[in-house]
């Protein structure tokens, strides 16, 4: 491991842990200064800003990821032998248009980042490139123009849909992962029940919708989430996952993102190569490129072990909403976090208070009624 890219984890360590264990003022402060200063007040805008994480405590120590060994191994399938591995748990996704020779660079530094145990994988609508040592996702419309991907995404459209699934899997035994729409609560355990392997949910999309148009991205993790571990109640995942895209470029936000539910981020593929210094093909050289990205994904595991271990954690997946505290109501509703200072999500607050209300006025309310004005409270409040 290089210098640099020690510093980077000690720094994202000695960040996390180098804060009072009672805040008397909230880091978030800061950041509304500045903010506001760029002439930025739109609070939605940066909400992921109000979500710190919490360091770990001496119930749970940190980890020391020079010494010790952080899981970052992700397994994407419901069925043993047909199972794709990540080394890191980043797919490259997102709406792009790059040149032949942003291709053949990616693909160069997909490769050797899986010679080097770091394998990520790709979803594209383009064929898998020749000597390929990465996993692609193929996102398909015709399901009779699958090329040989390692896995298969498709759009879910309509009913419809269902019946091209239930087609694709009589004839391809290797993942297939479903995006949905912002309506994706009322058909998930379906899709579930006929063995689809992930659910995929580009947030930059669905909070465009009608449905999530007041939303943020957080809200629409939530809800996803909570529409997989419904199916789920009783009974133990075998092995579905949730894939999470959208404006995802920074390790603050795969953090962010893993812990409100995500196993798998949809790393946006555009942003990456911006980041790289994507310039004019006049000047593009396709080695350097790709060392460039080979680098900054790197340099990205890197920080993706170091911050998971300063929380107290060796698995990257054990991630929770209870290792996150915010300052912002939104957020705490939106995203079921607890606020800083109280432990509590706003919702239970007022679950509280509500609670003593109708014990003291001995108002007598059923379960089924008590809910419905908390969801109209907190409908207002949001």
């Amino acid at each position: 491991m290089r210098l640099n890219e020690k510093a980077i984890i000690r720094k994202s360590i000695i960040e996390l842990c180098n804060a009072e264990p009672v805040r008397k003022e909230s880091m978030d402060d800061a950041i509304r200064a500045i903010r506001e200063k760029r002439g930025n007040k739109n609070r939605d805008e940066s909400l992921w800003d109000y979500v710190v994480a919490l360091g770990a405590q001496l119930s749970r120590p940190p980890f020391d990821p020079y010494r010790e060994k952080i899981k970052l191994r992700t397994e994407i399938g419901r069925k043993g032998d047909q199972k794709v591995t990540l080394k890191i748990p980043l797919l490259l996704y997102g709406e792009f248009d790059l040149s032949q020779s942003s291709k053949d660079s990616l693909n160069l530094a997909l490769n050797d980042l899986a010679d080097s145990n770091s394998t990520i994988g790709i979803i594209s609508k383009d064929e898998p490139c020749d000597e390929r040592k990465y996993p692609h996702f193929q996102i398909i419309s015709d399901i009779n123009q699958i090329s040989d991907p390692d896995g298969i995404v498709i759009e879910y459209v309509n009913a419809n849909t269902i019946e091209k699934i239930k087609k694709i899997r009589k004839e391809f035994w290797g993942p297939v992962i479903v995006e949905v729409d912002e309506n994706f609560s009322y058909y998930v355990p379906q899709l579930l029940e006929l063995g689809v392997d992930g659910i995929l949910i580009d947030t930059a999309k669905i909070t465009k919708s009608e449905k999530y148009a007041e939303k943020h991205a957080i809200s629409v993790i939530h809800d996803a989430r909570a529409s997989i571990n419904e199916f789920y109640q009783g009974k133990e995942n075998d092995g579905a996952c949730l894939i999470v895209a959208g404006d995802v470029d920074s390790t603050g936000k795969i953090i962010k993102v893993a812990g409100l539910g995500a196993d798998v981020i949809g790393y946006d593929t555009s942003l990456l190569i911006a980041k790289v210094g994507h310039y004019s093909e006049e000047f593009f050289d396709e080695e350097i490129t790709a060392k460039k990205i080979y680098n900054h994904m790197m340099a990205t595991k890197n920080e993706l072990t170091g911050i998971p271990a300063a929380l107290g954690y060796s698995n990257f997946h054990n991630l929770s909403p209870s290792d996150f505290r915010t300052s912002n109501i939104k957020a705490s509703l939106e995203g079921d976090i607890m606020l800083e200072g109280v432990d509590k999500t706003y919702t239970q607050i007022l679950e509280e208070i509500f609670d003593d209300h109708i014990s003291k006025k001995q108002i007598q309310i059923n379960e089924q009624q008590k809910q419905k004005i908390l969801e109209k409270v907190i409908l207002e409040e949001n």
